[in-house]
């Protein structure tokens, strides 16, 4: 199932943080002009798309875990977030090509410094379609007195991005928005999540949602990494 029409909200502060703003560190001026003149500008580059399924869980253990067609996902972080789901949601988004085309148009021109703000702003609204989806199917399972858990995507901690390849191959060609995958694993448009997320019965709910791999990582300098 493809969605479309998400409307995306700029978050100046994870924008900055994006651009080296943490530790008390702030970015420059110049920088936040930029940002506030590239939020306006980006709006017309958007064209959101997200594909997602919802698949049984057939088999988890210590190394990863397994769909009931057949599909394996190997990470134990990924595992133990799962232990007590019963189904995964997996999903494919995307804020579409129109960014990275002006990404690479800034960069011919040599306009480095808006370029960069722009990539840091096409991140920060892919994340916001996901996170808009994401929040809706946690209100959809709250209905039902059931939870979710947090969200991997292959690349991340210990999941590795040549599961990407798997993780396309649950989408039908129909159902699969304009995202392909290059020989290395990587997305295109670069602005596009993939990922999933963990369905848990209410008995569940509290327990392993709560559970965040970033709290037992070195990885101090991660960019996704999570506090809570």
């Amino acid at each position: 199932m493809i969605l479309e029409n998400y409307q995306v909200t700029i978050d100046s502060e994870k924008v900055s943080r994006l651009l080296g703003a943490k530790n008390g560190r702030r970015i420059s001026p110049a920088s936040l002009r930029r940002v506030d003149l590239l939020s306006e500008e980006i709006d017309k580059m958007l064209k959101p798309q997200l594909s997602y399924r919802i698949l049984t869980l057939s088999e988890i253990d210590k190394g990863g875990i397994r769909l009931s067609n057949g599909t394996r996902f190997n990470s134990p972080k990924l595992a133990k977030a799962l232990t007590k789901a019963e189904s995964v949601c997996c999903f494919v988004a995307t804020v579409g090509p129109f960014v990275d085309m002006e990404i690479n148009r800034l960069m011919q021109k040599q306009r480095y410094a808006n370029a960069y703000v722009l990539d840091a702003l096409g991140s920060m609204s892919a994340e916001n379609i996901v996170e808009q989806f994401y929040q809706h199917m946690a209100r959809k399972q709250a209905k039902k007195g059931n939870g979710v858990g947090i969200r991997f995507s292959p690349g991340y901690c210990d999941w590795p991005i040549y599961d990407q390849r798997s993780l396309f191959n649950l989408f039908a060609k129909t159902d699969t928005p304009d995202v392909v995958l290059t020989k290395s694993c990587l997305m295109s448009p670069r602005k596009s999540v993939s990922g999933l997320f963990g369905l848990m019965p209410s008995e569940a709910t509290g327990a392993d949602p709560s559970y965040i791999p970033c709290n037992t990582c070195t990885k101090q300098d991660c960019i996704a990494r999570r506090s809570n």
